[in-house]
């Protein structure tokens, strides 16, 4: 049966979805990514807040008698999850840009799911586990990415962008605004 959170309790399920929260969106920070410090706090809390709403609604509850054997409560916890799941999998989706050439923000699309996750864990209660989740993340998104980086460069980096074309006498082309002051200058052929 679950029993009502204090008020101490309730801190630190916050406390830990924001603290944890943080480290992700620090991160993304880092990266100047659209969904960073404060927005990961605000996902993580949020996703707390829920689970924390649906813990104390439910133990409201927990005194009605049992219908058909079910419990009051066995199956909102689940409810909530999935709702949580969905709604971050919208969000996350935003994140994302694709253009002709490429799909760009699946990695923030990707940290703003595990964020929700982690502040679920932490509406739960279930600390080791979001501390566990936490660090796994920030392992990913830092350490991977030096691998990464290491190992399978960017082909759109500096290195191996192409390079300007030369156009008249040497000079960069600069496409048609470098065409039209040729043409003023009676460059032109």
């Amino acid at each position: 049966m679950l029993e009502p959170l204090t008020p101490w309790e309730l801190s630190i399920r916050i406390g830990a979805a924001v603290v944890l929260g943080g480290l992700v969106g620090l991160e993304r920070e880092r990266k100047h990514r659209p969904a960073g410090f404060r927005t990961m706090i605000l996902i993580s809390l949020g996703s707390a807040a829920f689970m924390i709403i649906a813990h104390e609604t439910i133990t409201q509850f927990a005194s009605a008698p049992a219908v058909n054997g079910v419990a009051p409560g066995q199956a909102e916890l689940s409810r909530v999850l999935q709702g949580l799941i969905g709604g971050i999998g919208f969000l996350g989706a935003g994140a994302v840009i694709q253009n002709k050439r490429a799909v760009r923000g699946l990695t923030t699309a990707a940290a703003v799911w595990v964020t929700a996750a982690i502040g679920a864990a932490c509406g739960m209660g279930l600390y080791v586990a979001a501390c566990i989740v936490g660090g796994f993340t920030m392992f990913t998104l830092v350490v991977l990415e030096l691998v990464e980086n290491r190992y399978f460069p960017d082909p759109d980096d500096d290195a191996f962008a192409p390079k300007p074309k030369k156009g008249k006498r040497g000079e960069k082309d600069h496409g048609d605004a470098g065409e039209a002051a040729e043409r003023l200058r009676g460059d032109d052929e």
